[in-house]
């Protein structure tokens, strides 16, 4: 491991296994919150990072920094895991992407007991990432779930032929190997010569690309702490902006609540036996309330940063359900809270004003009125994802961070860092 921030000494004296926590938490604002959440809780959470310029990496609540060193693979990574976890003495090891929860799960051993991971059985994490396990057990449990097929199976006519365009294509199974994604999260035909279009371009992976009707709406996210099998307490937030706009990371989102929304989401996840952390993704028409499901996320999302600010303390409450359940507190969650990434919303305004693709049906906003509800949310009513008074400098690093992107002719300000030298 490349050292990116020292720890200190009186952490690894005076501190039990149990309160220190190897938190893998990549670059983004979510890996910062990560960070946030375990330190003010007076944990010592040490940050694996992806470069230098990781904003977990300069947060007052970072006990110290590492970056993998590159090439060998997953056997060398689990490796440099291992020895840097062992060299820490650390209690439990918390991961946020999904590449990294299946890394650990096929490692477990290696770790447990003596290092708790916080990673779902694999049975259990393959049924949440299977979108077509996943709607075909909505379809038994009733839940409104969109008509899918695998791509393969719908362009050789094994599926019903009365489907209606538009169409939606997503990967099925986003952690196979690699070569086996879509290269968009999203993508739509409104015509069947989109459709040829598309399946074109991924043929070869065909197998793992599910095409589902469309639904009109806004995406719906259900972040839910399950604990012995019931949901301990849960947020709920819908996004108002993505990037791309087309279909991506929520760049702002609000807080909300829709009780039907939430029943189905437990129901979802007590289904697949789910402990822990996951968040359940639903499309709803505001207008009439209809809705369906689109995915399970099996890990924290990239809304976070709103969960936690609305009252969910995600992360601190994950690590207590294993290591001091009876001290586990749930409060409510803040609704109508609002809070974005400052470069992602950047992202959002310039598609706009471009012409970016949008999912079918979306209306477009004029170049005025993308830059207005820009400015209009740099109010304090809408919270910024990184900063906080009392954890100043990732702010600074993650506007450092933008400007260097910008220097480089890169509008991708969605709000990280830039990859290692």
């Amino acid at each position: 491991m490349r050292l990116i921030r020292a720890p200190q000494t009186s952490v690894l004296i005076g501190s039990r296994p149990e309160r220190r926590v190897l938190a893998l938490c990549g670059d983004t604002q979510v890996g910062l919150w990560l960070v946030r959440s375990l330190g003010r809780a007076g944990l010592h959470c040490f940050c694996v990072c992806a470069s230098p310029n990781a904003l977990a990496a300069h947060s007052r609540y970072c006990a110290g920094a590492w970056m993998p060193t590159a090439g060998g693979g997953a056997d060398r990574a689990v490796a440099e895991l291992e020895s840097l976890a062992r060299e820490l003495r650390v209690g439990s090891i918390m991961p946020i992407a999904e590449n990294l929860h299946v890394m650990l799960i096929k490692q477990r051993a290696r770790f447990e007991p003596d290092i708790h991971v916080f990673s779902p059985p694999a049975e259990c994490f393959q049924k949440a990432t299977d979108k077509q396990f996943m709607t075909g057990l909505c379809h038994e449990l009733g839940i409104p779930a969109a008509r899918g097929a695998t791509l393969d199976r719908f362009m050789a006519g094994a599926e019903a032929a009365d489907w209606r365009f538009p169409l939606v294509l997503r990967t099925r199974n986003q952690n196979l190997p690699d070569g086996a994604r879509a290269p968009w999260k999203a993508a739509y035909a409104a015509t069947e010569a989109q459709l040829q279009s598309l399946y074109a371009s991924v043929q070869a992976i065909a197998d793992n690309i599910i095409v589902q009707e469309y639904h009109p709406g806004v995406e719906d996210h259900i972040q839910v702490l399950m604990h012995h099998g019931e949901p301990f307490t849960l947020c709920e937030y819908i996004g108002e902006h993505h990037m791309p706009l087309a279909g991506g990371v929520t760049v702002q989102r609000i807080t909300c609540r829709h009780d039907n929304l939430r029943r189905d989401a437990v129901r979802l996840l007590q289904a697949i036996a789910w402990e822990g952390v996951a968040a359940v993704q639903f499309h709803i028409e505001p207008r009439t309330g209809d809705y369906i499901f689109l995915e399970i996320n099996p890990r924290f999302c990239g809304g976070l940063p709103t969960v936690i600010l609305a009252g969910f303390d995600a992360p601190f409450l994950l690590w207590q359900s294993h290591f001091e359940p009876g001290r586990m507190k749930a409060t409510p969650c803040r609704l109508g809270l609002r809070t974005r990434i400052l470069g992602g919303d950047v992202n959002w305004m310039i598609g706009m004003m471009r012409g970016d693709e949008l999912p079918p049906g979306q209306k477009r906003l004029g170049k005025l009125s993308s830059l207005c509800r820009f400015l209009y949310n740099c109010g304090p009513w809408t919270r910024d994802d990184v900063f906080l008074w009392r954890d100043l400098k990732p702010f600074w690093v993650d506007g450092r961070n933008m400007l260097r992107k910008l220097g480089g002719k890169s509008f991708d300000l969605i709000g990280g860092a830039e990859p290692a030298p």
